[in-house]
């Protein structure tokens, strides 16, 4: 086959496909605060001065930018506390938004860190394939409260 009938095989072949319109992600910054109440603490000592937690929260996402909705998180995480005093900690939430879209997002929190990471890891409905993440930090008021601040992006395919 020479170049020009190659030409005109792959045009008249482009020619049949149909037009599909590039969609591009869609980044949303995120912000505000964050309260928590603890649910479940369930603390069980594995040697002296080293606990394992297995905890429940939910809390309530309220956006710095007031035309962003309000959100619902429910999360559950194991902590490890260390003879040392140190500790470290992981576990997953999931945010429901107005609507009843959901997004999920694992968390890392520790001694170690200055804010802790999340990150998005999916969802549902719109938010289906959602990404991103971002840092947070909260501190406890008592031993059920806790307040804070979140920041990060989420990023919709």
């Amino acid at each position: 086959m020479n170049p020009k009938s190659l030409a005109t095989v792959v045009l008249v072949t482009l020619a049949g496909l149909p037009a599909v319109p590039a969609r591009a992600a869609q980044s949303i910054n995120e912000g505000g605060s964050i309260v928590c109440v603890t649910d479940r603490w369930d603390e069980k000592e594995i040697e002296k001065g080293h606990k394992l937690v297995n905890s429940a929260n939910r809390c309530v996402l309220v956006p710095d930018d007031k035309s962003m909705p309000k959100v619902t998180e429910t999360c559950t995480g194991r902590y490890e506390y260390m003879p040392d005093g140190s500790w470290k900690s992981s576990g997953s939430c999931t945010d429901a938004l107005p609507g009843g879209d959901k997004v999920f997002l694992d968390w890392e929190e520790g001694s170690h860190l200055k804010e802790y990471p999340y990150r998005k890891t999916g969802g549902t409905g719109k938010y289906k394939g959602a990404s991103g993440g971002g840092t947070y930090f909260y501190e406890n008021l008592t031993d059920t409260l806790a307040a804070g601040w979140y920041k990060g992006k989420l990023i919709l395919p």
